[in-house]
């Protein structure tokens, strides 16, 4: 009720238990709705570890899922299709292809499991665009970016309304929690008022919906956190970015608010091939160096940095003397 009176674009939402069950129940949901069975993503964005969701990025579009996991099925992959995040015409194709096939089309508003990668500019709108003229649902999967970017999530910050969202752990405090919800005539279809089955023993568990109301209350009372978020994102992120280019090390900076990453590449990175130019060894030496000092990063160069409330004016001060420390020993030589 709390989520459904302060975000104007979920007008139902159903509790589950983890952001993988969230999409997977939007995507089934989604395919009850408009009678189609095709879905669209795109290369480099993860939306869990259901059967449909698990397909090899690839290169370029692919006109059919293959599955990048084994005991996958190729079956259960092969109404998943592949676009390239950033890239329009990339999902024009597709639903040129398939018209009167096309279910959804998923996104990370901001792609977070890539390294972090931004939309630029008219990216989603122009989705909410070819959305609306191929009668296909638009899901925004904000498992990271919910109550992070802003209190109504990327949706809120670009301005863009999805049909349908999903949210994980970040709804509940961090407890095993998730959710999905959108406009009401698509949610009305999930059993028992509709057709389309979803259920789950623990989904709506007291513990968590007490410990995320709580949270989502308190984020609610004090939006200047965001505020807060932003800001202190700008001066780590921005202070990383000058250090690079003091020393000429060929990095890229990417970030968003609290989310930021660090990509050993020249090339900016705008999709998921442009992130796969990264040097994964370099970040690895960067990464325990980092470690070293007492800075605590994802060990993984395609994961995102992530900036909370907790964070204070000192701990930005020690992770720019770290990254300066580490820039400084290794700019001169082949791992950086």
């Amino acid at each position: 009720e709390f989520i459904c009176e302060n975000i104007p674009h979920i007008e139902m939402i159903r509790m589950v238990n983890s952001g993988t069950e969230a999409v997977m129940s939007a995507i089934r949901v989604a395919r009850g709705f408009t009678g189609r069975t095709k879905i669209i993503k795109f290369a480099g964005c993860y939306h869990g570890h259901s059967d449909a969701m698990l397909v090899s990025a690839g290169s370029g579009v692919m006109n059919s899922g293959v599955p990048d996991s084994a005991g996958v099925p190729k079956g259960c992959t092969e109404d998943t299709m592949t676009a390239i995040y950033n890239d329009l015409s990339s999902v024009e194709t597709l639903l040129e292809s398939n018209q009167g096939q096309v279910a959804a089309v998923i996104v990370e508003p901001v792609g977070a499991n890539m390294g972090v990668v931004p939309p630029i500019p008219g990216f989603l709108e122009g989705l909410r665009k070819l959305c609306d003229g191929n009668g296909v649902l638009l899901i925004f999967d904000e498992v990271i970016t919910g109550f992070r970017l802003a209190f109504g999530g990327a949706a809120e910050y670009f301005g863009v309304c999805p049909d349908l969202v999903t949210y994980g752990k970040i709804i509940g405090a961090g407890m095993p929690v998730g959710a999905y919800g959108g406009r009401r005539e698509i949610m009305e279809l999930i059993a028992p008022v509709g057709k389309v089955y979803q259920a789950g023993t623990l989904s709506g568990n007291p513990i968590a919906m007490t410990a995320g109301l709580t949270q989502l209350k308190l984020l609610k009372e004090h939006p200047e956190i965001y505020t807060q978020l932003e800001e202190r994102g700008r001066k780590l992120y921005e202070g990383i970015q000058e250090i690079l280019k003091k020393y000429q090390a060929p990095c890229k900076v990417n970030w968003l608010g609290s989310l930021g990453s660090v990509f050993f590449t020249q090339e900016d990175v705008v999709n998921y091939e442009s992130a796969k130019s990264s040097d994964t060894s370099a970040f690895a030496e960067y990464f325990k160096y980092m470690l070293s000092r007492g800075i605590h990063l994802a060990p993984s160069q395609f994961e995102a940095m992530f900036l909370s409330a907790a964070h204070g004016e000192e701990d930005l001060r020690r992770t720019l003397d770290a990254v300066e420390s580490y820039v400084v020993r290794f700019a001169q030589t082949k791992r950086l």
